[in-house]
């Protein structure tokens, strides 16, 4: 796949994790847990405009990753996993399983991202994807708290 279908893929999954943090949210009673989960709901927001960022260095400078290609694989299978949980979550799914929920889904866009780090030469770009690793990193710490204290 190449880094444009990469990209746009990544903003609709850090979108949808948005989506799904929001929803996760306001399904708990407890105040505390529901602004931090609508405070990773905007980080996440900003990660989608990071990688919006990305797509616009992309169209100006294409050359630079013509020869960038990613496997599309765990991207697919993330978004997937995106789409059942939220359908999990819309069926009524306790609020410690969806946090649990989307821990899985922090860790398997935290390597996605690490790998995509790895993978790009461009030091603009691997700087994004380092960032967007330690966004997942803060939130997985979050959620690993969040959920040992319900």
């Amino acid at each position: 796949m190449k880094i444009g279908k990469f990209l746009s893929l990544g903003y609709e999954i850090e979108a949808q994790i948005s989506g799904l943090y929001e929803k996760i949210a306001t399904m708990t009673l407890d105040v505390p847990t529901s602004k931090t989960l609508i405070k990773i709901s905007h980080e996440e927001l900003n990660h989608a405009s990071t990688i919006k960022m990305g797509k616009n260095f992309l169209r100006e400078a294409p050359d630079i990753f013509a020869d960038v290609d990613f496997d599309e694989t765990e991207l697919n299978r993330g978004l997937q996993e995106c789409h059942e949980l939220r359908d999990r979550v819309d069926e009524n799914l306790a609020v410690l399983s969806a946090l649990k929920g989307l821990l899985s889904l922090e860790k398997r866009f935290e390597k996605i991202h690490v790998g995509a780090s790895v993978i790009v030469s461009d030091a603009r770009l691997k700087q994004l994807f380092q960032a967007l690793a330690k966004g997942d990193q803060n939130h997985i710490k979050t959620l690993e708290k969040l959920i040992s204290s319900t």
